[in-house]
């Protein structure tokens, strides 16, 4: 007989016929009295089996309900309350719409009794709910995905171009700022901010599938599609379908734009509206006495949140206002572009003032705020000498230094903390902007690999622009400073600041790194196409006998242009074709014209294909001309060695004029991220400038005669020889050089001041080290640094640092240091390390002590 395995919650029954077993769940199990030891259903009990005759279900359909094979226990079984995880997800899930963010944490039962309650009253502004980290981090990409989307579809050929990007750019990061800056302190686990954060994902997708015909200057200084505010009649009906479609793309694109604005910023006054009501009437304001009505605005809600949410009034009816002018014809006109324009910068300045307005009144002092260190000195101190114990006994008062306040102090309620790091969220968006960058320059290399005769400089830019990143990476995350987080504040405020012109830096000089690679692989190609060319038909023979039709099949010259995308068969038909008619100087001519010809059209297409963008208009006029015109190709010859008088290279200057203007801001924006960097850690600024000299010289032109080279702006001679990239990664690696030679003199400096404690201290001195170890004694009276130094070290990899819940910034712990009484300055060894007395030596290591505490010996 066929038998099922045991399980200690299912029992055999059989129904009849052939003696089948069937396994029947038994819901006793669930019982505690069934599931007892040495019960039948307990997980040591065995099943238990009745045999009766089958019933087929095909030949026999009264098969009874209970015998019908249930799922597996496992599928109902509830959670395991020991896994506390589980449980907190479980308990996450199911989230309340809205939550007041001002209830401070919930003491832990499991914490002895009196330390759940001193956490709180060490951390009373920590939320009670804080959401989710992964919504933050997809808010990060799509808003990325804003200025990315521009800087791929947008040109940056002229200097405004740059001033455009960098003044969407500011807008856009003010937008992630301000959003940011809200999320620290309120940012609760409900739906409210769930469906906040979906809408703007919305918002921020829109954004960045519109953003393709956003110019600053659009119906200011030109029209859409032109260069001037009264362009010329277009010339054909293709040239005025170019205007409409532009036109409709930049119309379409402020529209968008307006919308998203004024969206987000009633979107964000919505989040700070339910801060504030959670601030005066929520269940996590306080109990305290009678307040006087001139003091209930500064004392019962965060001024803070006062002026944040007067500012988004203000903003909000500024750009909802921009709204009702782009949706008219008065948009289009110059007054309505530059009233848009205007409105713009004027809500954004708006949102930013008030956020600067409380703390620049704290930083003159009309506000108190008990986050600063000297309040919450005093507050430690105060709960030290039982201040606690004595409200208990007389009420709340104002000993408490939870509802202590000062002269224009906050007392009351302080800014919550939603257990949200800033200096994580500008990592988390610094490494964003990264990828973002080198996904650019990544999809672009792909085509330059398969442009001929460009290996070796790919190759260089390819490393150096390895190198650039990873300096650049290295030096913001490994950089001086121990914590982003700054104090709460104007300085807090400020370093956000420097981060608008460090990121742009950093994605602009990306973008620069794009068309380096593009103008390098283009100006290999073009210093080599015409000689490579006349040197395969000096070669093969060609020039001795052009008219020989054992040319037209040659595979030598067949695979030369088809690796520069042309056909060989169809360049040797235009050449003969007529060519029995023409003299002996007109078939010479006609020769140097079709060779000059080529050789211009073996950089144009590849050009194409690696940029991937159509030649402008006006580039392809003045190539058009060349192609139809004999005399320019062959004054061109007549001129070939003063680049300056060709049409060949004044084709290519107008072509790649961009990119190579571009070498110029890229320089700025490689100093400008050291610069900004100097700027956060208040060092390293000055010599970071330096390389803009390279833009000095007589002559501000690239194709010049080479007698005059000397007198060109050593940009042209650097970009010329294929040096911007490796320029540029030499510097970093210089930096970077620099900073581990300043990282191993601040460590030499830091061990120096350990020591001199250390023998500067008193048996009833108490040190602050990062974990329990101590200096080991020597005969001389001296410390070995050398065996600290790894000590040090090793205490450092093996302790866990403390973070201030108030604050989110690394605390040194406090701990207690023995010294031997009988030879004043030796250490005893710490706990929990073997002794490295001499032998002999009856000093004994002292207990364990007490974190945060202090011993005598």
């Amino acid at each position: 007989m066929a038998t099922r395995p045991n399980h200690p919650e299912w029992t055999s029954s059989s129904t009849g016929g052939p003696y089948i077993n069937e396994l029947t769940y038994s819901p006793k199990a669930e019982s505690p009295e069934l599931t007892s030891p040495g019960s039948a259903h307990s997980p040591d009990a065995k099943l238990t089996a009745t045999s009766s005759p089958a019933k087929d279900p095909v030949t026999n359909p009264t098969r009874e309900p209970s015998a019908v094979r249930q799922r597996p226990p496992s599928y109902r079984r509830n959670p395991n309350p020991a896994d506390t995880e589980l449980v907190a997800k479980r308990f996450n899930q199911w989230r309340r719409f809205s939550r007041d963010p001002y209830k401070p944490p919930l003491t832990s039962s499991s914490q002895p009794q009196g330390e759940g309650e001193e956490l709180t009253q060490r951390s009373p502004r920590r939320v009670r709910y804080p959401g989710s980290g992964w919504t933050h981090l997809f808010y990060d990409l799509a808003w990325t995905a804003t200025f990315a989307t521009l800087a791929e579809n947008g040109e940056f050929d002229e200097p405004m171009d740059y001033v455009s990007y960098f003044v969407f750019f500011a807008a856009a990061l003010w937008l992630w700022a301000s959003q940011t800056l809200y999320t620290v302190h309120f940012y609760t686990n409900d739906w409210f901010h769930l469906i906040s954060i979906f809408l703007q994902l919305l918002i921020y997708g829109g954004l960045a599938a519109t953003t393709k015909g956003y110019e600053i200057t659009t119906y200011i200084s030109h029209l859409p599609g032109v260069d001037n505010l009264n362009p010329d009649p277009p010339s054909n009906g293709e040239e005025e379908l170019e205007r409409f479609a532009a036109e409709r793309t930049a119309l379409l694109s402020a529209q968008a734009m307006a919308l998203a604005f004024a969206l987000t910023r009633f979107i964000h006054l919505a989040q700070y509206l339910r801060a504030y009501y959670y601030g005066r009437w929520g269940n996590g304001v306080p109990e305290r006495k009678y307040v006087p009505w001139g003091r209930i605005i500064i004392d019962v809600v965060h001024p803070h949140v006062y002026a944040i949410v007067t500012g988004l009034i203000v903003s909000n009816g500024i750009f909802f206002a921009v709204v009702g002018i782009v949706f008219e014809a008065f948009a289009i006109t110059k007054v309505g572009a530059s009233l848009k324009l205007g409105l713009w910068v004027l809500g954004f300045s708006v949102e930013v003032f008030s956020h600067l307005w409380y703390p620049l009144l704290c930083r003159v002092g009309f506000f108190r705020d008990p986050t600063s260190d000297e309040l919450k000195r005093v507050r430690t101190i105060t709960i030290a000498q039982g201040a606690r114990a004595d409200n208990t006994a007389k009420g709340k008062g104002a000993a408490d230094p939870k509802h202590q306040t000062a002269n224009n102090g906050i007392g009351t309620n302080p800014l919550p903390l939603a257990g949200l790091m800033l200096g994580e969220r500008l990592d988390t968006v610094t490494t964003i902007i990264l990828g973002e960058g080198i996904n650019k320059f990544a999809g672009t290399l792909t085509s330059i690999l398969t442009a001929p005769g460009v290996k070796r400089a790919v190759a260089v830019n390819v490393v150096s622009a390895a190198f650039i990143i990873w300096f650049i990476a290295y030096l913001y995350f490994e950089g001086p400073i121990i914590e982003s987080n700054l104090d709460e504040g104007l300085r807090r405020l400020i370093w956000m600041v420097t981060y608008l012109p460090f990121l742009a830096s950093i994605f602009l000089l990306l973008v620069g790194i794009k068309n380096q690679f593009i103008l390098t692989s283009t100006l290999s190609m073009a210093n080599r196409a015409f000689e490579n060319f006349l040197d395969l038909l000096g070669r093969t023979g060609f020039l001795d006998d052009p008219s020989n039709p054992t040319y037209e099949s040659n595979s030598e010259l067949k695979r030369f242009l088809f690796a520069r995308g042309m056909v060989w068969s169809n360049e040797y038909k235009s050449l003969m074709e007529g060519a029995d008619q023409l003299s002996s100087q007109g078939w010479l001519d006609r020769v140097t014209a079709w060779v000059m010809r080529l050789s211009l059209t073996m950089i144009i297409n590849p050009y194409k294909t690696i940029s991937g963008e159509d030649i402008p208009e006006e580039v392809q006029t003045r190539l058009n001309a060349y192609n139809q015109n004999d005399t320019l190709p062959i004054l061109d010859f007549a001129n070939i060695n003063d680049p300056s008088k060709m049409e060949f290279y004044a084709i290519l200057t107008e072509l790649l004029n961009g990119s190579i203007e571009g070498a110029r801001y890229l320089l700025i924006f490689a100093a400008g991220i050291p610069l900004c960097l100097g700027l956060q850690s208040i060092i390293h600024s000055p010599p970071r400038a330096l390389l803009l000299l390279l833009n000095l010289g007589r002559y501000q032109e690239f194709y010049i005669a080479p007698v005059l080279k000397h007198e060109r702006a050593r940009v042209f001679n650097w970009l010329e020889a294929n040096w911007i990239l490796p320029t540029i990664a030499l510097a970093y690696g210089v930096l970077f050089i620099v900073e581990l030679v300043l990282a191993y003199f601040a460590k030499r400096a830091t061990l120096a001041a350990k020591t001199k404690a250390v023998r500067d201290s008193t048996a009833t001195t108490t040190l602050f080290v990062a974990g329990t170890g101590v200096l080991e004694p020597v005969e001389n009276g001296t410390v070995d640094e050398k065996q600290n130094e790894d000590q040090y070290e090793a205490e450092a990899e093996a302790n866990a640092v403390a973070v201030d819940p108030d604050t989110g910034r690394s605390e040194i712990v406090e701990q207690p240091v023995t010294r031997d009484r009988n030879n004043s300055g030796r250490l005893l060894s710490s706990p929990g390390q073997r002794s490295s007395n001499p032998p002999g030596d009856s000093r004994v290591s002292p207990p364990p002590p007490m974190l945060g505490r202090k011993e005598e010996v």
